[in-house]
């Protein structure tokens, strides 16, 4: 299954709903499909990939500082 960030069927509706649109609204609909391109890049999906090690890593060390409070709390005991 692909991934998509916005479904196609709605691109399309959307797409096709232009020559109706004014000025102002065709304008945010470029912009709209211009991020969406920008979302889809490849230097996006690394940077995706990247936020989500560093996520990873952070959860991590996270759990990791939090086991060692709790092995330091009952070594007081």
């Amino acid at each position: 299954m692909v991934d998509h960030i916005v479904d196609p069927n709605l691109l399309a509706v959307i797409q096709s709903l232009k020559p109706y649109m004014n000025r102002q609204a065709l304008q945010c609909t470029e912009v709209a499909e211009t991020l969406l391109e920008v979302l889809a890049s490849e230097q996006a999906q690394r940077v995706q990939e990247k936020l989500q090690n560093l996520r990873t890593e952070y959860k991590q060390t996270i759990q990791t500082a939090r086991l060692k409070q709790k092995a330091a709390g009952k070594s007081d005991k």
